[in-house]
């Protein structure tokens, strides 16, 4: 919008400085009618080709910010020794990204032989449905906020899956909109990282 605004008051500056009758928005040659529309089309042309510049810009800033904070977190992780050290700093980097509360589950005694049921570790920032978490842990797929099992859930839960297997959930705080396809490939990355971590 204000690169079209800018575009149209540009032809009627033009149209009143240097189009005879000066002083007037009056058009006595109506082949300069002609130049007002290339005047306007290229104006618009160029306007939007700055603005998507100006936006690729801003992605570009905000990829490169995220990067640092991955860097932060991973550089954190290499020096947990615990797994509650852990659930801290994945909910801190969640908290500074998003302004979301996460919480970390991972199994605790066994209710049952051949079964491990999930605890949440300390350090949450919410606290997750343990029924749905537990779905996605058993599972090994996501479950809860924005996808298709168990939505109610007001919490997005990733299973942590390492190399060797699946190491707890991260519960994820939804937010009021749906998850971005860059801010759930933020979010799978983090997992993947709290799960490596877990794992060692």
């Amino acid at each position: 919008a204000p690169a079209a605004l800018a575009a149209f008051f540009a032809v009627l500056a033009f149209d009143f400085v240097f189009v005879e009758p000066r002083w007037s928005f009056a058009v006595s040659d109506a082949q300069y009618l002609v130049t007002f529309a290339v005047m306007l089309i290229v104006g618009l042309v160029v306007g939007q080709l700055a603005a998507g510049l100006q936006a690729q810009a801003r992605a570009a800033q905000e990829r490169e910010r995220r990067v640092r904070g991955l860097y932060a977190m991973s550089r954190d992780l290499g020096a947990a020794l615990v797994p509650e050290q852990v659930a801290e700093i994945g909910a801190r980097f969640l908290r500074a990204e998003f302004g979301v509360g996460a919480a970390v589950l991972a199994p605790a005694l066994a209710a049952a032989p051949g079964r491990e049921v999930l605890s949440v570790l300390p350090g949450a920032g919410t606290q997750p449905d343990l029924g749905v978490a537990q779905w996605a842990f058993d599972h090994g797929e996501p479950a809860g906020q924005g996808t298709n099992t168990l939505p109610a859930s007001p919490c997005l839960m990733l299973p942590l899956t390492a190399p060797m297997r699946v190491r707890g959930v991260l519960a994820v705080q939804g937010m009021a909109r749906r998850w971005s396809p860059e801010e759930r490939e933020l979010l799978d990355t983090c997992a993947a990282l709290l799960a490596i971590s877990l794992e060692r």
